[in-house]
Formats: C-alpha cells, sequence, structure tokens
C-alpha cells in the first residue's frame, strides 16, 4: 500500500528494525533515511529509537567506553 509521500510502506522484519537502531545507536545514519528505508512513519521510528537508546544507557565514568571508540569520523578521515 502507498502512503502519500509516495513510499511503499512495508513492515520492516526484527531483524531489520534491530540492526537500522543499531546503525543509528552509533551515529553511522540518519533517522529519517532509515525510516524511508525501512517503509515507517519517522514519528515511529523515532519513538523507537528513544526506547533503544532508554535500554542502553551509557556509563561516562567507564575508561572502556572511551577507550572503544577509535572510528574516525569527519573532518579527520
Amino acid at each position: 500500500m502507498a502512503r502519500e509521500n509516495g513510499y511503499l510502506e512495508r513492515p520492516a522484519s526484527s531483524q531489520e528494525l534491530e540492526e537500522a537502531l543499531d546503525r543509528l545507536y552509533k551515529g553511522q545514519t540518519n533517522v529519517a533515511l532509515q525510516a524511508r528505508d525501512l517503509g515507517i512513519s519517522l514519528e515511529r521510528l523515532k519513538q523507537l529509537f528513544r526506547e533503544y537508546v532508554a535500554a542502553r544507557p551509557i556509563d561516562i565514568n567507564d575508561e572502556d567506553v572511551w577507550l572503544g571508540d577509535t572510528t574516525m569520523c569527519w573532518p579527520y578521515a
């Protein structure tokens, strides 16, 4: 079924959704682009992502958290 924006609405598999949320959590993609690719509304993905992040708090005092961040990002890459 086509939505107003012209994209085809289809249910994303739980694995697709989990992988998309993980990419968002790691800052590797954009929420709007993932919503489009998954075929769900932007607002729905925002809500799912808020829940995903709330379930995975970061301990900022854990040195391993900072040492594990080794991927170079713009403008350094």
